[in-house]
């Protein structure tokens, strides 16, 4: 039986982009745009920034494969920026933000997405994403292409230069990937833009969808979300692959630190029932390295089997009600709403608050809808 590599985890997750996002045309387009902007709302929220994002997307030209147009997408921040060596990890490196089983209520969670976007434009279009990056220490920006190599799971900086650029501090990407552009509906860039707009009272978005004009949506707080610290997750959470790629985080560390420290509410007592339920003891002091898929498959099923503390709900993030009630006046005039947040509860082992807006519109705001 064959190691649990880096190499072959990154090999797995690119031969599976359907299940990040990227199983059809309209959803790789879709899957990229959020991907994007939830990188750029969790800067700027990180960094205390309060958000003023620009997201175009256009139609450049014939797609690569039957029934598909090349897409461009664009989504610009005024977020804290990334250091030029740091950006082939950002987007080139599958699970490189370590976002990746993070407890934290923020908005990109594993930590994956923006790589398989990366993935998907080098498959379908020969080169990845290109960057643009700025941070407040950096005199000129940085520009670059980064794309993806899949059998190393590296990125790769290609075409790096230094240029000036108008923003202080920042981050522009750009993707040009096939894909088919859909306005409406359930999955629709317009459906998407609109939910971001409700739930991100403290962001300004201006935005361009195909021929449209450019289109400016202003914050109504100016209230930054507090980001709550992060927590580890509970095991019981995780699907085996899931639980294999979350231990290539931790390189050599033996089993049972892994476990104690990769994961919430296990305890040497937590151990000890692991064994009890199948978990072969000498495994628990060998390396994660040393481990092969038969390994893992009974360390997995011995932690599935037994019963855990449910984790805490302290690592939600609310809008909250006050907010709410702001932001929905921004999608049209209205007659009636009333707005509710719920105090956060545990659903399938995950911490998880309902926040629920409703209002009945006596006139929509048709420049959103345009």
């Amino acid at each position: 039986m064959s190691k649990i590599t880096k190499s072959s985890t990154a090999e797995y997750f690119a031969k599976n982009l359907q299940q990040v996002g990227f199983s059809s045309p309209l959803k790789a387009v879709l899957t990229t745009l959020k991907e994007s902007v939830d990188n750029s709302l969790d800067a700027c929220e990180s960094a205390g920034i309060l958000p003023d994002l620009l997201v175009e997307i256009s139609k450049v030209g014939a797609g690569s494969t039957k029934n598909t147009d090349l897409i461009r997408i664009v989504v610009e921040d005024n977020g804290p920026g990334i250091e030029g060596e740091d950006l082939a990890k950002v987007y080139g490196e599958y699970l490189a933000s370590s976002k990746f089983g993070r407890g934290q209520c923020s908005r990109g969670q594993q930590g994956i997405g923006i790589s398989a976007a990366t993935t998907w434009a080098q498959m379908t279009n020969a080169r990845g994403v290109s960057v643009i990056s700025k941070t407040k220490k950096m005199r000129k920006a940085i520009s670059a292409q980064v794309d993806v190599d899949i059998k190393s799971n590296t990125g790769v900086l290609k075409n790096k230069e230094s240029l000036d650029w108008d923003r202080e501090h920042g981050t522009r990407v750009e993707f040009v990937l096939d894909g088919r552009i859909q306005l409406n509906g359930d999955g629709g860039l317009l459906t998407y833009i609109e939910g971001t707009i409700l739930v991100n009272p403290h962001m300004t978005i201006t935005y361009k969808l195909t021929d449209g004009d450019f289109i400016t949506v202003t914050r109504v707080s100016t209230d930054v979300p507090r980001v709550p610290e992060a927590s580890l997750p509970h095991p019981h959470t995780f699907k085996l692959g899931e639980f294999i790629t979350h231990s290539t985080l931790f390189g050599k560390t033996t089993l049972s630190k892994f476990l104690k420290t990769g994961f919430s509410r296990i305890s040497d007592q937590s151990i000890s029932d692991f064994v009890k339920k199948g978990l072969p003891k000498g495994l628990l002091e060998k390396p994660l390295t040393s481990l092969n898929e038969e390994d893992f498959k009974k360390v997995f099923q011995a932690v599935q089997n037994t019963d855990l503390m449910a984790p805490s709900t302290k690592s939600v993030l609310t809008v909250g009600e006050e907010a709410l009630s702001k932001s929905i006046t921004r999608l049209g005039e209205i007659d009636f709403f009333a707005v509710v947040t719920r105090k956060p509860t545990i659903c399938d082992f995950k911490p998880v608050v309902v926040e629920v807006a409703l209002a009945r519109f006596k006139d929509r705001n048709q420049q959103i809808l345009q």
